[in-house]
């Protein structure tokens, strides 16, 4: 029981992380709409697009609908559905002559609602082509809001277009870099008290929690850039970002050539923390306050929406929470192992010296 609370930690983090990755691997996504075979349709025509969806179930449902929506204002029903198997449906639109809108070109997105696996939306999903020379009307379009749309709640991570599969990344990448923080944070409260006492069993306590922090932090760009190579089309697409995160870590890499450039003793020991004091509080305007002042595709930067609503709802903040505590807790345990490797090391060439 002694071992158990001097550990407890580990055995949290530990336990934590398995659940991150089972959950973060086995729980499926929602059902969600992938593509039409058509892009471009003519108004005055009728279209029958093929719909191509995920993990949906079509075949199990009884009643299955589809619109055409334009602005959030304008509705088309689809005016027959065949389905074609449990991934794919043939949705038929009658597109009026006249726009609803003054527009020429709209682009419209479609909705799919069935009783069993509920309502899907695809953004974009085709561009509606007018005649020139029409008045808007909106005819057939519908400016009610839809209806008594389906819901079928299942424990499952929502369906983004752009994302798909590699939301779960979202358990990896993102508490990388809020462990990383967080260990970094810890490293410039021991710097500090490192300054303050002059103790240097506190510069071996710094040097382990930077190694550990630039680890995760480097972890955090390789799967950063597995994800941005899925969604972004490359692994390195020089969004401001990443060019930060990038800068942090050669800053912290920096420490190490200090530390490696100097005799081990006082002086070394206070440089080398006042440097990681330096390096935390740079990392502060590189990583939270430059992106969001500069066009980014990262959540939160650039005028984006940060993570929050639709990007991590409340499924996804079951994983992610505890994600973050897991690898924070992880990457502690991991430092002080390093912490210790280092305090043998040096009580051995302590001897070897006297």
């Amino acid at each position: 029981m002694e071992g158990f609370r001097k550990h407890w930690y580990k055995w949290l983090s530990v336990v934590i992380l398995v659940y991150v990755i089972a959950a973060g691997m086995l729980v499926p996504l929602r059902p969600g709409l992938m593509k039409t075979d058509a892009f471009n349709i003519q108004a005055g025509e009728s279209h029958e697009l093929t719909v191509q969806s995920y993990n949906t179930f079509y075949s199990r449902a009884e009643n299955h609908r589809a619109w055409l929506r334009l602005h959030d204002e304008f509705t088309l029903l689809a005016s027959e559905i065949v389905v074609v198997d449990d991934r794919h449906i043939e949705a038929t639109f009658d597109i009026p002559e006249k726009m609803p809108t003054s527009e020429r070109v709209a682009m419209a997105s479609l909705i799919v609602d069935t009783d069993y696996d509920g309502s899907m939306v695809l953004p974009a999903a085709v561009s509606i082509i007018g005649q020139e020379g029409l008045e808007a009307d909106p005819g057939p379009w519908l400016v009610e809001p839809i209806r008594d749309l389906s819901h079928r709640w299942t424990w499952s991570f929502p369906w983004r277009n752009i994302l798909e599969e590699t939301i779960r990344n979202t358990y990896y990448h993102v508490p990388m870099w809020f462990g990383m923080m967080l260990i970094f944070l810890l490293s410039s409260f021991y710097a500090v008290k490192l300054l303050r006492t002059g103790d240097q069993r506190f510069d071996s306590r710094v040097y382990s929690l930077n190694l550990t922090g630039t680890v995760l932090g480097l972890l955090g760009i390789f799967t950063g850039a597995i994800w941005a190579r899925y969604t972004w089309g490359s692994y390195w697409s020089g969004d401001i970002k990443q060019d930060m995160a990038a800068i942090t870590l050669l800053i912290f890499m920096a420490y190490f050539l200090l530390r490696e450039a100097m005799s081990p003793g006082v002086k070394r020991g206070r440089v080398t923390a006042v440097y990681t004091l330096f390096a935390f509080l740079a990392s502060i305007p590189l990583l939270y306050i430059i992106p969001r002042m500069q066009p980014s595709l990262h959540p939160g930067s650039g005028g984006n929406p940060g993570f929050g609503g639709d990007d991590l709802d409340n499924t996804m903040k079951t994983v992610f929470y505890p994600a973050i505590i897991g690898w924070t807790l992880f990457s502690y345990w991991i430092s002080n192992v390093v912490y210790r490797l280092s305090e043998l090391k040096k009580r051995s060439l302590d001897k070897n010296y006297s």
